[in-house]
């Protein structure tokens, strides 16, 4: 036979004995090898394929003793006797590789919980003698770590909602500097500088918008980013320049 689980086929053979009572008995005792199975692995199946075989064999039993064995009767049940002997055998052989993997799973997972359960035991044994302080350390330490976290993510956030926007003078700025403001891009701020230039200068936010016919969903975008400082009249700086001082 193959190997069927991980525990080697010596394990699996002595796992398998159970096998005889329906092999070697001629059916006289096929029902324990089901019997068995389902009470070492909890399958119910297996427990009313048992009780069918064990009513197959009191039925003969009961048969032989009243009626001859030369009546037609006997005949018929020593024949479904014979197929019921038969057919356990088949069921066993069917039954035994699921019968081994869920018997190695039982002992696997019954192991690792016994042995949990012994961890447990043995940390509240040893767990009463040590200082009550010492247990509510961790705890204390996990709030702290709650509260630091809390604040390192309000901190985040509000960095992130308070971005710093950086203005530029749109009257001095370098054509680079206009480029990267969002929304504008190097095709409009040659274009603005162009117009600067014409204009010498813009007056006013409005003074930009109007002359370079700013779209209205791109003037709150960039508003925040530009400042605009004085631009002196040519004609009041001739004047000033100009003009005597009388002492």
């Amino acid at each position: 036979m193959a190997q069927i689980t991980s525990r080697g086929k010596l394990w699996e053979y002595r796992n398998s004995i159970w096998m005889l009572w329906a092999i070697l008995t001629l059916g006289f005792f096929n029902y324990i090898s089901f019997f068995y199975t389902s009470y070492r692995v909890k399958q119910k199946k297996w427990f009313i394929a048992g009780i069918i075989y064990a009513i197959l064999f009191f039925m003969m039993v009961v048969i032989t003793e009243i009626v001859n064995r030369d009546h037609w009767l006997y005949d018929l049940f020593f024949a479904l006797y014979l197929l019921g002997w038969i057919a356990s055998i088949i069921h066993v052989f069917k039954m035994r590789p699921e019968y081994l993997l869920r018997l190695e799973a039982k002992v696997t997972f019954g192991r690792e919980k016994e042995l949990e359960s012994m961890k447990q035991m043995i940390a509240r044994e040893y767990g009463k003698t040590n200082d009550s302080r010492q247990v509510e350390k961790p705890k204390v330490a996990t709030i702290k770590s709650l509260q630091q976290i809390s604040l390192e993510e309000a901190e985040k956030d509000e960095e992130i909602g308070s971005e710093v926007v950086h203005t530029i003078d749109l009257n001095t700025a370098t054509e680079e500097e206009i480029a990267n403001v969002p929304g504008i891009g190097s095709l409009f701020a040659k274009k603005i500088i162009t117009v600067r230039n014409q204009e010498k200068g813009f007056k006013s936010f409005e003074h930009f918008v109007e002359i370079l016919s700013v779209k209205p969903h791109l003037i709150e975008k960039i508003k925040p980013y530009f400042s605009f400082s004085d631009q002196p009249n040519p004609e009041q700086t001739n004047k000033m320049e100009g003009r005597i001082v009388d002492f």
